[in-house]
């Protein structure tokens, strides 16, 4: 977040006023006033946000049957073109927030803007916002907000709408307004900013058939002093849309990005996913097998506790049994044998065994019967061996068998 400059446009005999907001909205030193072109040096690496007369800005309320805000302002010329005396073609519009059925349209000739934007640039401001002056005043229940500024009155109503005319223009506009509002947002209360109480009370006198109780705060230098408090979150209408919205700044990439990359990314967290899936599945089958592992080598060799590397640990006793001289006959090279059919078949478990006379019988549980056929296959591959399987039961999604071997030598 980086720091604010708020800035008011000069009018007719009235110079240009500045203040530095921080992040938060709390004022940094206090209002200057001068010319933009002095202005100019305050923007360096801040936020520029600029309040344009009210006076030069019309606003109504609109409903429009749409949420698409390039329909929207289409639409709005349409509109209004019966309520406006100008031609529509001279004419700039530009949205607020929906409020209630209807949208805030503010409408301002675009010559002016065009003058706006010319003289920031001339003295090297380029605005992030321009906001009618009215619309960036604070807002409270049942409360009109009434400022003196010059000859003219700003009043902003609870429910955000917002005036700016003639102090003798004034009265007639808040009682029309007033007449519209709904029962529950209607002001019983006016909260009069002024620069002394001569001026309160002219401006008391003017409302005086509004029938509000009025209540004076005093105006310490300019509006603007109002309008920082509201810098952050105040219910504003941003004039830079169509065609004077500005272009080119990182939002704008992001604005044509935003889609791709949000696509990349869920791309991105659904192959994480299905790696992760995958590892922890992979896991579980390797667990599984160096169970049936371990199962076998402890039944093959009783006496050893720790099985460290179990093959060449079944290969050394093999060497001890035969003395040394690689001869591997017996019921030792069957269980190796048996140790490598089931490790090549994940959905095999052996449940027991027993050796009797040169023949090992084996007891397998399978998801199955093709899995022990399979197991039976891999043994009879190797041709010291004969392999039989019989007894097959199935039950409850398992099937038992029993295998049986016999080979040379055993």
């Amino acid at each position: 977040m980086t720091e604010t400059l708020l800035l008011r446009m000069p009018e007719a005999g009235r110079p240009a006023n500045w203040l530095v907001v921080d992040a938060f909205g709390n004022r940094m030193g206090q209002v200057q006033g001068g010319t933009l072109a002095e202005a100019g040096p305050f923007a360096a690496g801040r936020r520029v946000r600029v309040y344009v007369p009210g006076s030069a800005v019309t606003l109504f309320h609109v409903a429009i049957p749409s949420h698409n805000l390039h329909k929207i302002l289409q639409a709005a010329p349409f509109a209004l073109e019966d309520k406006l005396a100008e031609d529509v073609e001279t004419l700039h519009f530009a949205v607020g927030r929906r409020a209630g059925n209807a949208y805030p349209i503010a409408v301002v000739a675009r010559a002016r803007m065009r003058q706006w934007l010319d003289e920031l640039a001339a003295a090297g401001l380029k605005p992030a916002e321009i906001i009618p002056d009215m619309l960036a005043l604070p807002t409270r229940d049942n409360t009109l907000i009434v400022v003196q500024d010059g000859e003219h009155l700003l009043a902003r109503f609870p429910d955000g709408t917002a005036l700016a005319a003639e102090t003798s223009l004034m009265p007639l506009l808040i009682q029309r307004y007033q007449a519209m509002l709904d029962e529950t947002l209607r002001c019983t209360h006016a909260l009069i900013h002024a620069p002394d109480e001569t001026a309160v009370q002219a401006i008391t006198h003017t409302l005086g058939d509004l029938h509000m109780e009025p209540a004076y705060r005093p105006l310490n230098g300019d509006a603007i002093t109002l309008m920082a408090v509201t810098a952050q979150n105040a219910w504003t209408i941003d004039l830079l849309q169509g065609e004077f919205r500005l272009h080119g700044g990182m939002n704008e990439h992001w604005q044509h990005w935003r889609t791709a990359a949000m696509l990349l990314i869920a791309l991105c967290t659904a192959v994480i996913a299905q790696q992760g899936v995958s590892y922890f599945r992979l896991r579980h089958e390797a667990a599984s097998l160096d169970t049936q592992v371990a199962t076998l080598f402890h039944a093959a060799l009783p006496d050893v506790h720790r099985m460290v590397r179990p093959r060449a640990q079944m290969q050394q006793r093999l060497s001890q049994l035969t003395g040394g001289n690689g001869n591997t006959d017996g019921p030792l090279r069957i269980l190796m044998a048996v140790g490598n059919a089931l490790q090549s078949q994940s959905g095999v478990q052996l449940q027991g065994f027993s050796y009797h006379g040169g023949t090992l019988q084996l007891q397998l549980q399978a998801s199955g019967i093709d899995a022990l056929n399979n197991v039976k296959s891999v043994l009879a591959r190797n041709t010291a061996f004969s392999v039989n399987l019989d007894s097959v039961n199935s039950g409850a999604g398992q099937t038992t068998g029993r295998l049986t071997i016999s080979g040379s030598g055993a």
